[in-house]
């Protein structure tokens, strides 16, 4: 026989809803409210943030051709001039970003060079953690879109836990990653929109079961438990209201079919579908190219060239294409000189994209130089990422930055 205890102790439902532990279970205090949202950011943008996973070399991305020291550090890996996308005289995107060449042609494209922080970190996990925590000096458990998201719950009313949040940021993969780890906000983890639904084993009967149990909470019950209940309601109900919903939305395009790609046709479903999503989180690697990087990156950063192009084209014919802004990050960059195995092996600063209707197109900031290295052989950073973020917060989204991201960071004029 199942009861409520073992079914609440034993199902995996909610943690596949949530990435943390339930808010109630830790305090029952929001955060403070901060001042109203600015009257000229839209509510209904979204952002879109793209995670280059395992590290990607941003010299191969952006190519300096015209740097003689960027050739012989690279005689085997390197992009010739001939094949390379030219920006200006001196750099270039790599050949296989048709795609995104033509989103910057129309204006649409900011690439930020030389990003990074002070005293970077070189490995996987913790250069990984301090991007999506956006806290290099002191380790933090909530992840900075996270943070956003308490000060949304706090500032509009009402609790995390209503049903007309339950979608206010997804994350399309297995996981809930750090950045969208937050104290009074579970994120949804969505793999496969057809498989998106609540964990209650191979047996019909569970669900059945779960219905019953989770959609007959009793007036006089301990709050804790309705907020359990509550949670374990929208997990349950969750996928079909969300398939539901975006039904009636049909792509304009042909998506290319590698797993990137599709995640962005479901993102675009799910913005077209006005289910309140603020925020979509997405993810392509890998590009930890310690060997044979040339073959391995080309290949991604095409699925990242035309899955963008596919994307705005579909957000255009919908209308749609001023509401999302997209932003790409990785964990660091690539190191100058390549490696014996014809790989380059874990460095520092590298560019970021940021793409949308409403982007102000154009590079910003110089490319670093290959020259004037620091201590280690690596490049400098020259914008700090927390002024990217700031950026994104303050100007996209409408919050003060000083309130999700510790320290005061210049913005840069891409939105």
């Amino acid at each position: 026989m199942t009861t409520r205890r073992t079914f609440i102790s034993k199902s995996p439902g909610i943690a596949v809803l949530g990435g943390t532990i339930p808010s109630f279970l830790r305090t029952a205090a929001f955060a403070q409210p901060l001042p109203a949202l600015g009257t000229s950011v839209d509510p209904g943008n979204v952002l879109l943030v793209i995670q280059m996973g395992g590290g990607n070399d941003g010299l191969n991305t952006i190519v300096p051709f015209s740097d003689d020291a960027y050739h012989r550090a690279r005689p085997a890996i390197g992009v010739a001039e001939t094949s390379v996308i030219k920006i200006d005289g001196r750099i270039g995107l790599n050949p296989v970003m048709t795609g995104l060449d033509d989103l910057f042609k129309e204006g649409h494209v900011a690439i930020v060079q030389g990003v990074g922080y002070p005293n970077p970190n070189r490995s996987h996990f913790e250069a990984t953690q301090i991007w999506e925590t956006a806290s290099p000096e002191n380790p933090v458990s909530s992840g900075w879109l996270g943070r956003y998201l308490d000060k949304t719950v706090s500032q509009r009313g009402g609790t995390a836990l209503d049903p007309s949040r339950i979608f206010s940021a997804v994350a399309l993969g297995d996981t809930v990653p750090t950045a969208l780890i937050a104290q009074h906000v579970d994120v949804p983890a969505i793999g496969a929109l057809n498989t998106f639904a609540y964990n209650a084993g191979k047996d019909g009967s569970s669900k059945t079961t779960a219905g019953t149990l989770y959609d007959g909470a009793r007036p006089g019950q301990s709050p804790y438990l309705g907020l359990l209940e509550n949670t374990a309601r929208n997990a349950l109900h969750g996928g079909d209201a969300l398939r539901a919903k975006i039904a009636d939305y049909k792509p304009a395009v042909t998506y290319p079919k590698d797993a990137f790609s599709q995640q962005l046709q479901l993102a675009a479903q799910i913005v077209g579908s006005n289910v309140g999503t603020r925020i979509v989180f997405v993810s392509i690697g890998s590009f930890d190219t310690h060997a044979g990087q040339r073959a391995q990156q080309d290949r991604l950063l095409g699925y990242l060239s035309q899955g963008l192009r596919a994307f705005y084209t579909d957000l255009a014919a919908h209308g749609m294409q001023d509401r999302v802004l997209a932003m790409t990050f990785s964990e660091f960059g690539r190191r100058v000189q390549q490696n014996a195995s014809n790989g380059t092996d874990h460095g520092t600063a590298m560019p970021l994209f940021v793409v949308g209707g409403k982007v102000k197109g154009g590079v910003y900031g110089e490319h670093p130089s290959l020259t004037d290295l620091d201590a280690n052989g690596d490049l400098k950073h020259a914008i700090d990422f927390r002024s990217a973020y700031a950026t994104v917060l303050e100007r996209w989204l409408g919050f003060d930055a000083s309130g999700i991201i510790a320290g005061s960071y210049d913005t840069v004029a891409f939105v």
